[in-house]
């Protein structure tokens, strides 16, 4: 069973080799990466194909949250494509915290475009990678939640490149 892939852009008023920046080295990452009322506890950067990127969240209550990209294509400034999972601390491989069903591999795709002069388009592509048909279903109906837990990145990633060329 295959499924249209979650796709969202965004764009951002900053260059692409900047946004690309802060999408590839650990101490960017931690400043806008993740949910709303989550700080970075953790990060483990081996950025080139193959390589990994190993990251912990604290969130409220403290609540834990792990993530493991393991990445495929690398475009310099142009694109990124990587395996994503959850994980835990140790680098396993976990299903999503709070949905079971999750698929545990995702395919993740961010590209990196000009939409004007010091202006930059953010593409991101999801698809389930190696999922049963519960795990499809369950990404499918997550659509919605998916759009806004990006738009709240994106927000985040806003203030932080605005910060960034202040």
């Amino acid at each position: 069973m295959l499924t249209t892939p979650f796709t969202i852009s965004h764009g951002f008023k900053a260059p692409r080799a900047l946004v690309y920046t802060v999408h590839t080295e650990s101490r960017h990452l931690g400043q806008w990466s993740g949910p709303a009322g989550f700080e970075p506890i953790y990060s483990s950067l081996d950025l080139r194909v193959g390589g990994r990127n190993h990251y912990g969240l604290a969130g409220p209550g403290g609540t834990q949250m792990w993530g493991l990209q393991v990445y495929r294509e690398i475009e310099r400034d142009r694109r990124l494509v990587c395996l994503q999972s959850f994980s835990d601390a140790s680098g396993g491989l976990t299903r999503h915290p709070m949905a079971a069903t999750w698929p545990l591999e995702m395919l993740s795709s961010t590209n990196f475009d000009d939409a004007a002069p010091g202006e930059t388009l953010l593409t991101i592509r999801w698809q389930p990678f190696n999922a049963d048909e519960t795990s499809i279903a369950t990404f499918d109906a997550a659509r919605a939640g998916m759009a806004q837990g990006f738009a709240g990145s994106f927000k985040k990633l806003e203030a932080y490149l605005a910060q960034l060329q202040t």
